[in-house]
């Protein structure tokens, strides 16, 4: 979501620094919506203000990094996978090149 969306969806005013938090929370935390989460994240705004966001950051946080370590123990898990395949069939990775 935009700068310019959440301003549109939104009847508060927000700063810069605000809004990366906002942007953040919006993006990572696990109870936002990834349909619903834009009206999700203004009206949470708007009925309760900024201080309600800053609350939600650390589990925000929290869900990002979980989430780059999936992504990396996924790239690691195919990676062994590869070696182990590899492993069990030697003659199928020069065949294929």
């Amino acid at each position: 979501m935009t700068k310019q969306e959440f301003r549109a969806l939104t009847k508060r005013d927000f700063t810069d620094e605000e809004y990366e938090i906002i942007e953040i929370v919006y993006t990572f935390h696990p109870s936002i919506s990834e349909t619903e989460g834009k009206m999700q994240i203004a009206n949470l705004f708007d009925n309760f203000g900024f201080r309600v966001i800053a609350d939600m950051l650390p589990t925000a946080v929290k869900a990002r990094e979980y989430e780059e370590l999936i992504v990396e123990k996924k790239h690691e898990l195919e990676e062994l996978l590869e070696a182990y395949n590899e492993l069990k069939n030697p003659n199928a990775a020069t065949r294929e090149a």
